[in-house]
């Protein structure tokens, strides 16, 4: 009898020690205070877990982070983002944050206790590091191309912040931009010999032959629309082609974007040899909205900017409300709401006044 209780005790005791071990082992740890980021150009960087005070140097990072509900934890973003009219329209809060220029002093950064800097360029977060300031790169082009970096923004996001409120946002813009181009993109027809298209970039009036190179979000964007894109000719050092290239090259479509594109329509219907060309001719021109950012820039509205071209540009086959879908998301990610005139001049690239924005 003395045995079996001994034996007993003895299989309790280590059944004891099974179930401690194993609590010990799955009990959660302590979240981990930094996380690894890869950025646009292929640098990984140790990032702090929730930053509060990021400057969003990077002209395409501002109405995201601010869209996926981050607006507490940026401490300003490039100046070109807040001074244009439709920042203070669409989220009145955006004159809260600072104004930085493209590239601003590491003095100024350190002063301002910034401790993370979204960069537009790999050489000036490199520069940054040396300093002692965590930064990392999210520019307008992707290596080899912007295939793979449509969703980046969001993904980092959800990375680096663990609120649940900013990953089910970032999320779901993610989940509505990926079925967005999913299904304009099935209803496509194929051609072995697709139309040419030439951007016009507006965001600067350096002329109409000023536009976006290979790897860029513009080149990505017309690809996935069915177009052969000139942007997917030049290399990172060609973006002024010469009038000569862009003639030889008799694009079916000009598409126009940014402030300028306006003007920029005027210059390409009065000024040779463009007004030459058979697409000026027959006015095979389209202009790209204007929002928080100007919309051919990965932005919080990328999936009205694909619907509003596939509109344009295949007017037999989309038909796709953009005005209602422009209202419920400035409502939804910038809690703004805003009127039909509104909408209709940001698809008309003007001002909030109807005027230039330039």
């Amino acid at each position: 009898m003395k045995s079996i209780i001994k034996i007993f005790i003895c299989i309790t005791l280590i059944s004891l020690c099974v179930v401690s071990l194993f609590v010990a082992c799955t009990h959660p740890t302590e979240e981990s205070t930094t996380v690894e980021i890869v950025d646009m150009v292929g640098d990984t960087v140790v990032v702090p877990k929730n930053p509060k005070k990021v400057a969003c140097v990077s002209r395409t990072s501002y109405d995201l982070l601010v869209a996926f509900g981050l607006t507490d934890c940026i401490d300003g973003a490039y100046g070109k983002n807040l001074t244009n009219p439709w920042a203070s329209v669409l989220y009145p809060a955006s004159a809260n944050h600072y104004q930085y220029e493209y590239s601003p002093s590491y003095e100024l950064l350190l002063s301002r206790g910034v401790d993370l800097v979204l960069c537009p360029e790999k050489s000036i977060a490199e520069g940054y590091r040396e300093h002692g300031i965590t930064a990392i790169t999210i520019c307008l082009y992707g290596t080899p191309n912007f295939d793979s970096y449509v969703t980046f923004i969001a993904d980092m996001a959800m990375k680096i912040w663990s609120d649940e409120t900013v990953k089910q946002k970032a999320t779901e813009w993610k989940t509505n931009l990926l079925a967005t181009i999913s299904e304009i993109s099935s209803q496509i027809p194929e051609n072995a010999n697709p139309e040419k298209i030439f951007y016009v970039r507006g965001d600067k009036d350096k002329g109409i032959n000023y536009t976006d190179t290979r790897g860029s979000f513009v080149e990505y964007a017309y690809r996935t629309l069915g177009f052969n894109c000139m942007s997917a000719n030049l290399d990172y050092n060609g973006a002024n082609p010469s009038a000569e290239a862009i003639c030889e090259f008799n694009p079916d479509i000009f598409v126009l974007g940014g402030v300028y594109q306006n003007k920029h329509v005027n210059d390409l219907k009065t000024t040779a040899p463009y007004s030459t060309l058979a697409s000026v001719a027959n006015n095979k021109i389209y202009t790209i909205p204007m929002g928080f950012t100007q919309m051919e820039q990965i932005n919080a509205l990328t999936s009205e900017f694909f619907c509003d071209q596939a509109n344009k540009l295949y007017p037999a086959i989309f038909n796709y409300d953009v005005k209602t879908m422009m209202k419920n998301d400035i409502k939804k990610y910038f809690g703004t709401d805003v009127t039909d005139q509104q909408v209709e001049d940001m698809l008309a690239g003007v001002s909030p006044t109807g005027g230039n924005l330039y």
